[in-house]
């Protein structure tokens, strides 16, 4: 398909300059989009089955380790051929995205953002009309389009669960670094470039959390929550963010801060987002230490049991 963007301000720092008309953003859709990402999915969906459509929703903010938990929850939906989506993938397809990567980096982003949001908006309803199960990953970094998305399944007469990451900070602000210096595929979904989260996206999504767990809980549009105690998902994520390491969590981070200590080298933003996660860690030691008695046991996570009752 061919798309001229001539007219567009490619030298232009203001990230509107760059929407598409709305007549192109569909054209982009209909001819690149969906013969690349949905067309294998067309048989996919309980139309004729009489099956409830199931969609996912993993939320936490950036690092917080959605690819691994989505994993598992693929792993558990492989047989129903579910589509899944992550949000930043769409970007790639906005024309101007690779010049804009190569010329100005920072404005990647915001420039191409409206135009995925409505590409992953039209993406969830070409799945909903079909009835096609949907993992879905956020950041939650953008709110009305995350409860645009909730309430779009909820009304599509989908059972919507929830998995909200009740990951502590420093663990999340470890683990952007670690998967950028170590090249893990979280760092580049889909075709994007391999990228260093900024500090500044990793404390937005951080905070942000909290509010879409707020919705979660007062929407009643989920089916089911997942964090620690779904009853109360926002009390529940707030808690566990202040739990001291787990054994295994401890194991981990400290090989990693100690991997990305040798192996990063001494750039500025790296040391910033050090000295963040060792400050984090410390007051996450006293907070938790304080709040032990207050933790709720936790138990493994059984996926094919909390989506089908096995």
């Amino acid at each position: 398909m061919t798309t001229s963007t001539k007219d567009f301000a490619r030298l232009s720092v203001d990230p509107q300059a760059y929407i598409l008309p709305n007549a192109v953003n569909q054209q982009i859709f209909d001819e690149t989009i969906v013969p690349a990402e949905l067309s294998h999915l067309k048989d996919a969906g309980h139309l004729e089955d009489g099956v409830q459509p199931i969609a996912i929703l993993i939320a936490g903010q950036t690092g917080a380790g959605k690819t691994r938990v989505a994993t598992a929850v693929w792993d558990a939906l492989n047989t129903r051929n579910p589509a899944h989506f992550i949000a930043d993938v769409y970007k790639t397809y906005h024309p101007e995205y690779t010049s804009i990567l190569k010329s100005t980096p920072s404005l990647a982003s915001a420039a191409t953002g409206t135009d995925a949001q409505k590409w992953l908006a039209m993406a969830s309803n070409w799945c909903i009309g079909r009835k096609i199960d949907v993992l879905f990953e956020s950041s939650c970094r953008n709110l009305d389009e995350l409860t645009s998305l909730v309430s779009a399944f909820h009304a599509g007469g989908y059972r919507l669960y929830v998995v909200l990451m009740a990951v502590p900070e420093c663990l999340s602000l470890l683990g952007i670094l670690a998967r950028y210096y170590k090249r893990l595929s979280q760092a580049q979904p889909g075709d994007l470039p391999l990228r260093l989260t900024p500090r500044s996206v990793h404390f937005e999504t951080y905070d942000e959390l909290l509010t879409v767990a707020d919705f979660i809980d007062r929407s009643k549009a989920a089916d089911d929550v997942l964090v620690v105690r779904p009853a109360a998902a926002l009390v529940s994520l707030d808690l566990e963010r202040t739990r001291p390491l787990l054994e295994d969590e401890h194991s981990t981070f400290f090989a990693d801060i100690q991997w990305v200590h040798e192996r990063a080298g001494k750039d500025d933003v790296t040391e910033a987002t050090l000295e963040d996660i060792e400050a984090s860690l410390a007051a996450l030691n006293s907070t938790g230490g304080r709040l032990s008695l207050s933790f709720p046991a936790l138990q493994p996570l059984d996926v094919e049991r909390w989506l089908f009752r096995k």
